[in-house]
């Protein structure tokens, strides 16, 4: 088995002292695409940061392509990171600014983009179908468009890993399959190595290699079919649990349903 891209040893990560996940290790190989569920509060979004190097682990280490722990900064210019829905309020950014924005850890901050980096704005526009928006003011746009163009800038700078926070939150139901379909084929095209947060089981779980479960911890990792079992969902979401199986996938059910 070829060296993982992303892995995490027996982490803690926190705010302060206080830790939001304990104990946590698992490895992801490149191309791999995994499905990271749990309550709120389970910490799916401490982990990013931490992948990030946004949180330093009170405990353990996180690699990434080679780089660990503090080092960790190097390795952005190696993630896209597409965050959860924005309020956009008053922004007066164009799409295509948003995107350029992405490049930016290249580019450094003080240093303007050039005609190849509008280029490269424009080509990861046109990879999520957003071309024809480039010029439109981003606080002008649909949810599901501005989701579209925050995958864009997640894109631009042509990332190994793609890490995303509920890309398809809080936008309609038309919009979610729009941007899974295109999560998915970019994962199929590109090669990517994609890590997405979800809080809907059953929306990717056709699309993952892997699932990790997370609640306040790893409560499972592997196979969607290994992790996906009654007695590790209990565990996350309470008694009120069905698994089902669909086209040959396991579902999942919470909360109040007939048996």
């Amino acid at each position: 088995m070829s060296e993982p891209l992303l892995s995490l040893a027996d982490v803690s990560l926190g705010y302060g002292e206080k830790p939001v996940l304990s104990g946590v290790s698992f490895a992801v190989a490149r191309g791999e695409f995994v499905g990271i569920f749990g309550p709120n509060g389970s910490g799916k979004s401490t982990l990013l940061k931490g992948i990030l190097g946004l949180l330093a682990p009170l405990e353990g280490e996180i690699e990434v392509a080679g780089y660990k722990n503090r080092e960790l900064v190097r390795a952005r210019r190696l993630i896209g990171y597409c965050p959860q829905q924005e309020n956009p309020g008053g922004f007066p950014a164009t799409a295509l600014e948003v995107v350029l924005m992405g490049l930016y850890a290249k580019l450094g901050w003080f240093r303007r983009p050039g005609r190849d980096h509008r280029r490269q704005a424009r080509e990861a526009l046109e990879a999520v179908g957003m071309e024809e928006y480039a010029e439109h003011l981003f606080a002008e746009l649909s949810g599901g468009q501005r989701q579209r163009v925050f995958l864009a800038r997640a894109l631009v700078a042509d990332p190994a890993i793609l890490l995303l926070d509920e890309p398809t939150a809080a936008v309609d139901i038309a919009a979610q399959a729009s941007i899974l379909v295109t999560i998915e084929r970019l994962h199929r095209e590109r090669g990517l190595t994609v890590l997405m947060v979800s809080h809907d089981i059953n929306e990717i779980v056709h699309s993952c290699q892997k699932i990790l479960l997370l609640h306040r911890g790893v409560v499972g990792y592997g196979p969607p079919a290994a992790v996906l079992t009654l007695s590790n969902l209990q565990k996350v979401y309470g008694p009120r649990v069905l698994v089902y199986q669909h086209h040959g996938h396991p579902h999942v059910l919470v909360g109040d349903f007939d048996a």
